[in-house]
């Protein structure tokens, strides 16, 4: 019990936690400011203007998670396109075929050296809306689907998988 508390005494420590917890604390101090000044001004009015103010947020509030939803569920569609296609034919046709090792190859290449960086470099350096990283992440299938049609077209997934019985 006696280790927990020492982890209060490293001045590091305090520091950094005195650096994460003070910004969050302070947004909440203004968010608590900004509302006791909205009840105050609008103590001032009656009660059915307030409740029109209220609902004025509550209307915007569902607007934009409606917008954010539509605008998700949108990338998603085109995502699920390239999956449904990429998986049909990577782990039904290729691997049917005798070629599981051009899905794991198409899979790993694509996610670590493409989706997984440019998701990172969106997030973390140009530092996009989560939309347009979500975006950005999910277009690791339609990056596929040309090299799986590439290798389709070509026929080098087609193995001979059966064995000669000898009588």
């Amino acid at each position: 019990m006696l280790k927990i508390f020492a982890v209060f005494k490293d001045r590091e420590f305090n520091r950094k936690l005195t650096s994460l917890v003070f910004p969050i604390a302070l947004q909440q101090f203004m968010l608590a400011v900004v509302s006791a000044s909205d009840a105050i001004m609008l103590n001032l009015i009656s009660q059915d203007k307030m409740s029109a103010v209220s609902l004025a947020t509550q209307i915007t509030f569902v607007e934009n998670l409606f917008l954010t939803a539509m605008t998700m569920l949108l990338v998603c569609t085109y995502y699920m396109i390239g999956k449904s296609v990429n998986s049909t034919t990577i782990s039904g046709i290729f691997c049917a075929g005798g070629d599981s090792k051009f899905g794991f190859l198409c899979d790993t290449v694509v996610m670590w050296c493409i989706s997984v960086p440019l998701g990172c470099f969106s997030a973390f350096v140009i530092k996009l809306p989560v939309i347009a990283v979500y975006f950005i992440v999910s277009l690791d299938e339609l990056v596929k689907l040309p090299a799986v049609y590439i290798h389709y077209k070509k026929y080098r997934w087609v193995k001979n998988l059966t064995m000669k019985e000898e009588i």
